[in-house]
């Protein structure tokens, strides 16, 4: 879209209002909400020189190169067909990575899809692109990239054009990869449970973790000279307790892990190469410690994520903190959030964003005291008036505090409105607050949209965390029918049209389980992605040799419970049919790599058996994200047609 400029202001810098395409006081059609964000993923070149970012203006997504200083698009690359884009990365000053996916469908309808990851490396001279890695056989077919050149420091490296990459099919293998011919050699060997590496600005493996799923235990090993030296080990036995390897503080002298470790929150602790006892660098009396920022030239840690009910940046650099606050006082009231900077520190690019307003994507100067607006992820939206989101708590049945979002309806009603209760994936997942394209057009059709933050979410503490295991159809489903109650009786909600729609591993089971387990209180019920029988679930879920284990598989256990448990019989949606009577409308996608789908379709079979109502409908090329343009408009015209009717 190139670039808009925004004047100084009191040496700050305005949003620049974008010109909406409908009016304040009309509704844009699901094709606007559904429509993949336009542009996104904006990344910057070391020197400052060149721009990227994600194109979706056209009919088929695009990577756009940009020329900052001539103000021009340098090159617009096709992307391959059934591709997905993940990310984008600047190597050094003239190569460009892009992490994309493609899902490997499963060939029967009990198992999952898989999700097979690759990077491609692109000049800005121009010529073709390289798969990276380049190796014909199955040890490059799955590889991830661990650092990039200019997080090592590029410039100043006897090893130019190079990034680290790790790959996750028959070698879990550390390699350096020559950007230019896709070629590489072994950096270290990994074993069959290797799930992650740390290296340092050199490009040396310090640290690698591995998950042994058939002993549910986590190692943790600082590595010595050799990569096979362990001088520092952490062992979890407890799949409860799993840590996460972060990478490496500034001064390169320690790994950083987030982990309780006692604690009542997750917090960053510092785990020194020489072996002596963990500190803690970074926490938070009332939330977890949930992830980290790293700066993009020494791959250090700068900061970390506390993900209460509001995430944040908690910054460990004074440099990073004051682009923070500068950036916050230009953007007032808006979300700011850093998405790195040139070498010199003197541009940066910025997501600004609201809940009721889709991100901005900013190019700062410092220097110069002005911001551009790089890429806008729905300028469609910019002017349209949006739900409400408010931040909100209620009190369950045992008396627990459970935090939650709630997005009133964009045409502000008086007296009680009909809602839909949205519950997030998992086990162990959240909401963020954050601008969600699904809740605003649910509140643009008029609908009051809950998002409960029931026990079992992430964020709130590890007693809060643990209080959801083994509680599916129990506790956690009790918190989300709580939270329904509770919008009734403060008059928000009309008792009557109330319909609970669930994406995601969790979600879409308590959209289930809420229709089977407590009837009466909904109205209908609409299952994405859905799971039905726990027990078929955990007997598939369960990892195996050659799959690249996640944090989800490796916790369902500890959350769900044993596929031999006779417990989950009773909390499985399809066993409980004949009590369902709501109408429910039950999606997925052809090709989901997290939840067979045969859960759908024997949820489906069973309840037309019971001669309940329901709709079924496939997403076809659909994974389990929703990351499909054409997938995610079905979604919502489905959904309006569905709660239309229902509601």
């Amino acid at each position: 879209m190139g670039m808009k400029r925004i004047a100084l202001l009191s040496a700050f810098f305005p949003l620049l209002l974008a010109t909406a395409a409908f009016a304040a006081d009309s509704s844009p059609p699901a094709e606007v909400f559904g429509r993949m964000p336009a542009e996104t993923d904006p990344a910057l070149s070391p020197d400052g020189h060149w721009a990227a970012w994600f194109d979706r203006t056209e009919s088929k997504p695009r990577v756009v190169m940009f020329d900052v200083e001539a103000r021009k698009v340098q090159r617009t690359l096709a992307v391959p067909e059934n591709v997905k884009l993940q990310g984008l990365v600047w190597n050094d000053n003239e190569t460009l990575l892009t992490r994309v996916s493609q899902t490997a469908r499963s060939t029967t309808n009990e198992g999952v899809s898989r999700e097979i990851y690759r990077t491609i490396a692109e000049d800005v001279s121009g010529g073709d692109g390289r798969m990276l890695p380049s190796f014909p056989h199955r040890a490059g077919r799955n590889a991830s990239v661990v650092a990039p050149l200019a997080s090592l420091v590029a410039a100043r490296l006897p090893t130019p054009h190079t990034v680290i990459m790790a790959t996750y099919d028959s070698c879990r293998c550390l390699w350096q990869i020559d950007t230019r011919t896709g070629d590489g050699s072994v950096l270290a060997y990994g074993t069959e449970f290797t799930t992650g590496w740390v290296v340092d600005r050199e490009g040396r493996p310090v640290a690698r973790e591995d998950w042994d799923w058939h002993h549910h235990s986590y190692r943790v090993m600082v590595l010595g000279e050799r990569a096979d030296e362990k001088l520092h080990e952490i062992l979890r036995r407890d799949d409860s307790e799993r840590p996460i390897l972060a990478g490496l503080t500034p001064d390169g002298a320690a790994v950083v892990m987030l982990a309780t470790s006692g604690l009542k929150h997750q917090a960053a602790w510092a785990v020194p190469l020489d072996g002596s006892a963990p500190q803690v660098i970074a926490e938070d009396p009332e939330a977890d410690i949930t992830s980290v920022y790293y700066d993009g030239y020494s791959g250090a840690i700068i900061g970390v994520y506390v993900s209460g009910n509001v995430t944040k940046i908690k910054w460990l650099d004074a440099t990073a903190q004051h682009r923070q606050d500068v950036l916050e006082k230009a953007f007032r009231g808006k979300q700011v959030f850093l998405y790195g900077w040139t070498a010199d520190g003197s541009k940066s690019l910025a997501e600004v964003l609201t809940p009721s307003s889709p991100p901005v994507y900013y190019l700062v100067n410092f220097t110069t005291h002005r911001a551009d607006i790089v890429a806008e992820e729905n300028p469609a939206l910019a002017n349209v008036t949006l739900g409400e989101v408010k931040e909100i708590s209620y009190r369950s049945r045992d008396g627990t505090e459970i935090p939650a979002y709630l997005t009133l309806p964009a045409s502000k009603p008086s007296g009680p409105v009909p809602l839909v209760v949205v519950p997030h994936g998992g086990p162990q997942g959240r909401n963020h607050l954050g601008f969600d394209w699904l809740n605003q057009f649910l509140a643009s059709r008029g609908y009051a949209v809950l998002q409960p933050q029931f026990r079992g979410s992430s964020g709130f503490g590890q007693a809060f965390l643990e209080a959801g295991y083994r509680q599916w159809g129990g506790l956690m489903q009790d918190d989300v029918s709580d939270g329904v109650r509770a919008m009734i009786d403060q008059g928000i909600a009309d008792p009557h049209r109330v319909c609970i729609v669930g994406t995601s591993t969790y979600g879409s089971y308590s959209a289930l389980a809420g229709a089977a387990f407590t009837p009466d209180l909904y109205a209908c019920a609409v299952s994405i992605s859905g799971i039905s029988d726990l027990q078929a679930f955990m007997r598939e879920a369960n990892p195996q040799a050659g799959r690249v284990i996640t944090t989800d598989t490796s916790s369902l256990r500890e959350h769900i419970g044993s596929p031999h448990d006779p417990n989950l019989a009773s909390k499985s949606p399809i066993n409980a049919v004949k009590a369902v009577k709501a109408p429910i409308l039950i999606m997925y996608g052809s090709g989901d790599t997290s939840v067979p789908v045969d859960q759908s379709i024997k949820m489906a079979s069973a309840l037309q058996g019971a001669g309940k109502s329901v709709k079924m409908v496939v997403l076809p090329g659909e994974g389990y994200w929703t990351s499909l343009a054409q997938t995610r408009i079905q979604v919502l015209k489905e959904l309006e047609g569905f709660l239309g009717e229902h509601l």
